[in-house]
């Protein structure tokens, strides 16, 4: 307990946080997986459309928030411009062609189009799927996430070693996910308190999810819990330890492996139970270490007999 008023071990434990050395490869997965869910979750949508709606339309979109995004109505041609501008960066990102460059285009895009979904029914253009990329794209605009993975590269370059540089851009990757979960849990400690978790309102919520017609999918789990106090329960308690705990994934691997495989089933059972969908799961995957899934995979790839082989061993079992 000394030691945590020393101001050298605090020293000691940020550097060994953010640029404790890294992995290449961890930085170059981080930046595909962004970029492949940002261009999944743009091509999901017609944005350029939202701009050609009618005037009356955009009539609660104040002057700020059209100034802030440099989203005005009447411009969908402009908007399908930029919309295929988006992509192609988006699709640089991926296979790396300039993909510092292709990140840092994209994530300035996706600043201006993700506001046309749902400026003109809620008054901010947050939690619709791309609040994360938008800062997670930017912040690998600044980071060497082209070293690794990458389609086009100088070829007098040396392999990548391992390096601080790889580790802060995951660090903020990572905590950008992380606070959703912290401050969704704290908003509802604040707002409701702690009786949030109480069996009476998960009751509440799973019946109001599961009888609401427009959103109604699947009822039968959701129905089976909210008929069950203690299944009430264990989801209130559990949803707020999940919401406060992932933040230990920051810090401790087991936390990681652990916590973030079991979020990911939290969300299955959220969307089986409640129909409530979270976009933004594929991201966990920036907590995923790819040095090792790489040799996993290269392990595979090494035992399995190659085409000749099959069709000697074939030839062996069944002669002429």
């Amino acid at each position: 307990m000394m030691r945590l008023l020393v101001p050298s071990w605090w020293t000691l434990a940020w550097d060994r946080f953010w640029f404790a050395p890294g992995s290449p490869r961890n930085l170059a997965g981080a930046r595909i997986t962004f970029a492949a869910y940002s261009l999944w979750v743009l091509l999901s949508r017609n944005l350029p459309e939202m701009s050609g709606l009618p005037p009356v339309f955009w009539s609660q979109v104040g002057a700020s928030a059209r100034w802030r995004y440099l989203d005005f109505p009447g411009h969908p041609d402009l908007e399908r411009v930029l919309v295929w501008i988006t992509a192609i960066a988006l699709l640089g990102a991926i296979v790396g062609v300039l993909p510092r460059f292709s990140c840092f285009v994209s994530g300035l895009l996706l600043y201006h189009l993700a506001p046309l979904e749902s400026l003109i029914w809620i008054p901010h253009p947050y939690a619709r799927g791309l609040t994360i990329s938008v800062i997670a794209l930017l912040t690998l605009s600044f980071s060497p996430c082209g070293d690794c993975w990458a389609f086009l590269r100088p070829r007098g370059d040396q392999p990548p070693t391992q390096s601080g540089d790889y580790t802060w851009p995951i660090r903020l990757l990572q905590l950008y996910l992380v606070q959703i979960y912290f401050f969704s849990g704290y908003a509802k400690v604040m707002v409701v308190g702690w009786k949030w978790a109480s069996a009476s309102n998960i009751r509440s919520w799973m019946l109001r999810c599961t009888q609401n017609e427009q959103i109604r999918v699947f009822h039968a789990l959701g129905t089976w819990i909210a008929a069950r106090p203690l299944a009430c329960w264990c989801v209130g308690i559990g949803t707020l330890l999940f919401e406060f705990g992932l933040v230990t994934a920051l810090f401790s691997k087991r936390a990681r492996w652990v916590l973030v495989p079991l979020v990911a089933v939290f969300h299955l059972g959220i969307l089986l139970s409640m129909n409530l969908v979270f976009l933004n799961v594929p991201q966990l995957l920036v907590f995923a270490n790819w040095d090792v899934l790489t040799a996993w995979f290269k392990s595979l790839v090494r035992h399995q007999p190659s085409r000749e082989q099959k069709n000697a061993l074939r030839e062996a079992s069944f002669p002429p």
